[in-house]
């Protein structure tokens, strides 16, 4: 494929693409926030077939002769003279905020992460370039792929980790992975079975290594004012007939006494509708069988779960809660942030979003009020049936190796040092990934590959310590986060700024408690789609989720009738949708 046509195809994915740098697998960790990634897809390279073949060819022959220059595949080998390793990568406020203000004399360039690699494997870092947020990393990196100007290593989206191997830019990494990664390494990034893999997979080659998270970490969860609740002597709903009830009584009780009908009855954010962030709807939506945002099976064919019929009934129980003023009749100008302002404010005692947001707007509202307390539940029903959660794959990063760089197996020996660092036997966890004075303090080493299941299994750990009665035996990730819990329990003023910590890895009913009820029940739905982009997926979908959004808002505020969902389905398939269905189903017979 020609530099020319190159340009103008990365260029135009770089119109609606969002991707995170390798800087941060927020997502789902303890806390951050997961953004909902958008769809794209690659062009076929010319010949490309041929290149790719070529290629795997040379990286494995590689690959075999750096094994032999090292003298064995040791996971862990350091190299005896300095290897430099050229990154790029993107910071946020997250970052300059809650770890490099507290870590003097730090920076994203010479850090404690930056020296570990350097002291235990030889591994110098560099970066080439450092920008500010996903939007300005993510144009800098399709102008570097359509330039061919790369670093050793990236992390991309699988969109953009397709493109780099159509363009034969990167090597195969599959045989590196295998011959070097450590076993638990292995063992942890197959968590989640091959799902993560699948992306940076073609042909049957591996060229990407997937930046691994946890897929149950981002379903949505039902928060509620328990002290609201317990005022009213109500019990938590479990029907969305009983959570209309109570919805009502918030509103018309007046908590605040002002005297004033102010009450929000359900924080929406109009910008972020189907966002796991305070005021998302996914779980509304699965309260009624509705998945929007997500591929679903039914009958052996994937679907998309936003043109699906389940998704009319929950709109038009939604334009039922607007009419009675239940919602922020400006809602639709709302982010999560604004939405959550009501919550802080105590104006709104009842919304749907991800296990993380008690650290944030409702820390604020216990700030505010310290007789205030939120609890996580699971979605209710409206069908009568035990409701599922939607889950987004925890991993939408993949790692990918310029093709000219001569040691891909130092990429995989980073991996293994990461994860043993933060969750392996010789590791420390409240050193190398959340030590009270830098929570996010992982984010400063370039590889962040997670343990998928992580945060479920520090609270069956926290939760079998509880109920031993001794948390003492506690070690690792575990204990980091018991730490936080003690903190809080303790009293003091330190203490109480980590409420947000014990309604997540608390005893019942708090967010893992509820997550892993959901999980062993089996009632948690991860999107059926994980494979890369398709080719209409890119140039439409984007396009199609607007008009989605769209519509759905004007449905719910009454701008257009219920039945123009169908409208909708209508314009969804012709615009698109129907070629992107049929896409996703070839991909999907050919994993099965």
């Amino acid at each position: 494929m020609k530099k020319k046509k190159l340009l103008g195809l990365f260029l135009a994915a770089s119109m609606v693409l969002s991707m995170t740098a390798c800087g941060g697998n927020g997502d789902t960790g303890s806390a951050p926030e997961k953004e909902k990634e958008e769809s794209g897809t690659s062009e076929s390279a010319e010949g490309s077939g041929e290149a790719q073949a070529d290629q795997a060819d040379d990286a494995s022959a590689e690959g075999a002769g750096e094994a032999e220059g090292n003298g064995s595949s040791d996971p862990f080998g350091r190299y005896e003279e300095p290897l430099e390793i050229h990154f790029v990568r993107s910071t946020d406020d997250t970052i300059e905020t809650n770890v490099l203000a507290n870590l003097p004399g730090q920076t994203l360039e010479d850090n404690f992460w930056l020296d570990t690699y350097e002291e235990e494997l030889g591994i110098k870092i560099v970066y080439d370039w450092i920008v500010k947020g996903d939007d300005e990393f993510n144009q800098k990196m399709n102008v570097s792929m359509a330039s061919e100007d790369l670093p050793d290593v990236m992390c991309v989206t699988a969109t953009q980790m397709m493109q780099l191997v159509d363009a034969g830019l990167v090597q195969e990494m599959g045989s590196v992975f295998d011959e070097y990664a450590a076993d638990f390494t292995k063992e942890v990034m197959n968590q989640e079975g091959e799902a993560p893999f699948l992306a940076g997979k073609k042909d049957g080659v591996q060229y990407g290594i997937p930046v691994t998270g946890g897929s149950v970490d981002s379903v949505d969860l039902m928060w509620i004012r328990t002290d609201w609740l317990e005022k009213l002597n109500m019990e938590v709903p479990e029907t969305m007939d009983e959570v209309m009830a109570m919805v009502d009584a918030f509103v018309k009780a007046d908590f605040d006494g002002n005297g004033q009908d102010d009450t929000i009855g359900m924080g929406v954010a109009g910008t972020g509708i189907l966002g796991g962030s305070f005021g998302g709807l996914r779980g509304f939506f699965n309260a009624y069988g509705a998945y929007p945002g997500i591929w679903i099976e039914k009958d052996g064919q994937l679907v998309y779960g936003a043109i699906q019929p389940e998704c009319k009934t929950a709109l038009a129980a939604l334009h039922d809660m607007y009419e009675k003023g239940y919602l922020d009749m400006e809602f639709g100008v709302k982010d999560s942030t604004k939405a959550g302002e009501a919550t802080a404010a105590g104006k709104c005692g009842f919304g749907f979003g991800q296990q993380w947001l008690s650290l944030t707007p409702f820390q604020s509202c216990k700030d505010n009020d310290e007789e205030s307390q939120w609890s996580a539940y699971p979605i209710p029903s409206a069908t009568g049936s035990p409701a599922s959660v939607q889950a987004d794959l925890g991993t939408n990063r993949w790692i990918a190796v310029n093709k000219n760089f001569e040691h891909p197996e130092a990429v995989v020996k980073m991996i293994n040092l990461f994860i043993e660092k933060c969750w392996g036997e010789t590791g420390d966890n409240g050193v190398y990934y959340a030590p009270p004075e830098a929570e996010g303090v992982w984010k400063l080493s370039p590889i962040q590959c997670s343990m998928p299941n992580k945060n479920i299994q520090a609270y069956l750990d926290i939760e079998a310590a509880r109920q031993a009665g001794d948390t003492s035996s506690l070690t690792g990730e575990a204990k980091s986060i018991q730490d936080k819990l003690d903190s809080y329990y303790s009293g003091s003023d330190e203490g109480f700024a980590l409420w947000g910590w014990e309604r997540i890895y608390g005893p019942a009913p708090s967010s893992y408690s509820t997550i892993n009820d959901l999980s062993e029940s089996g009632r948690i739905m991860i999107n059926q789609f994980v494979g890369a982009p398709t080719e209409t997926m890119t140039e439409k979908l984007s396009t199609l989720e607007t008009m989605r959004d769209e519509v759905y808002t004007k449905i719910i505020i009454g701008e257009a009738p219920v039945d123009d969902f169908d409208t909708f389905v209508e314009d969804f398939n012709k615009l698109g949708g129907e070629d992107i269905t049929r896409e996703a189903n070839e991909w999907y017979q050919s994993v099965q």
